[in-house]
């Protein structure tokens, strides 16, 4: 578990440095590297229901200064522990604000490519849940869920 945590972070380093581009992932024995990324990002995590694959696993780092950068590793699982395809981003999220069943809400949305974005509601200091296009909440069924925690 460790050397894959290792390897996402290390991952996330190179996608940072990347401006923007997608990237396969890459392993990396830089810790130096891996350990500048914690150290300067919110990091969370969490898997959310998939219709073709066991969970899609999410891990978003948020820069902790002006700059709204963001990486974002999306692995689809074949199992809890076996990745079947997994794809990073990174770039400048967006902070939206918007007024839902009348409650004002933040959300963030990352660039995912050309026409895909992801966005996640901020719930609290700790939690993110992803939503739709159309900032609706999906229905989890039961022991699943659309959140991410905050790890670090």
């Amino acid at each position: 578990m460790k050397k894959i945590i290792l390897m996402v972070a290390a991952c996330a380093a190179m996608v940072a440095c990347n401006n923007g581009k997608t990237t396969a992932n890459n392993e990396s024995s830089d810790t130096t590297a891996a350990d500048t990324v914690a150290a300067d990002s919110a990091i969370y995590e969490g898997m959310t229901p998939a219709a073709d694959v066991y969970g899609i696993k999410y891990r978003v780092a948020l820069a902790q200064d002006s700059t709204n950068g963001f990486s974002l590793s999306e692995a689809y699982m074949k199992s809890e522990t076996e990745i079947d395809t997994a794809s990073n981003y990174n770039g400048k999220y967006e902070i939206v604000k918007k007024d839902v069943n009348g409650k004002s809400n933040t959300y963030y949305q990352f660039a995912l490519g050309a026409d895909d974005k992801a966005t996640f509601l901020v719930l609290n200091d700790s939690t993110l849940r992803m939503v739709n296009s159309d900032f609706e909440e999906a229905v989890a069924k039961e022991g699943m869920n659309y959140d991410l925690k905050l790890q670090k």
